[in-house]
């Protein structure tokens, strides 16, 4: 009986420190998926492909003054874009909603870029950087907050890690509690199998 009771505390206190870990965990995510650098004037502002809504960051480091121009990567059309251009109907662009992001702020059209070829994934996206962009210069470069570690990873394959810094978007919600938050929680959750996906090489097409 004795033993019986002293292998059941064990593993209530065994529990107990499990789900202190995995609560620990969890609160950390958020600000570790989201961790970005210091903004420093630079060469240019690149709106990586995704939610438009990042142009808002974007334009409020423009009106700063922390970069001349502002650059806009071009997402591939996804299926349903195409099955709906097909019929005639064609939706509106990531890229142009970030472009009429960009003017509604103030940045003026001069100062806006799209990039010249479309790309599927983040590491598309770094080598076009790497491919449009002067070897000396450095980028400001925006993304989802829950996006910003896998970002900086990728980008920093392809681009000298002293060229770009990583800003997140201060739109975009990521809440500390993110499980709290149906959206919040699907992006963590997806983010978290995107790195484990790269942490073992793979790489995505799309």
């Amino acid at each position: 009986m004795q033993c019986f009771r002293r292998c059941a505390l064990a593993l209530t206190a065994l529990l107990a420190i499990a789900a202190a870990a995995a609560a620990g965990v969890a609160f950390s995510l958020a600000p570790l998926l989201s961790a970005d650098d210091p903004p420093v004037a630079s060469s240019a502002i690149v709106v990586l492909g995704g939610d438009p809504s990042r142009a808002l960051t974007a334009a409020d480091l423009y009106l700063q003054g922390l970069a001349p121009r502002v650059l806009v990567t071009v997402p591939e059309p996804d299926p349903i874009q195409r099955r709906l251009d097909a019929l005639g109907v064609v939706t509106p662009r990531n890229e142009d909603l970030a472009r009429r992001v960009l003017l509604a702020r103030g940045v003026p059209a001069r100062a806006i870029e799209l990039l010249p070829r479309t790309v599927r994934s983040t590491a598309e996206e770094a080598r076009l950087l790497l491919d449009a962009t002067d070897p000396g210069s450095t980028l400001l470069v925006v993304t989802s907050p829950y996006h910003v570690l896998r970002a900086g990873l990728i980008l920093g394959r392809t681009l000298p890690r002293e060229r770009f810094r990583v800003i997140r978007s201060r739109i975009e919600p990521l809440p500390v509690k993110w499980w709290s938050s149906r959206e919040s929680a699907a992006n963590v959750l997806l983010e978290i199998a995107k790195l484990v996906w790269f942490a073992i090489g793979g790489r995505f097409q799309g």
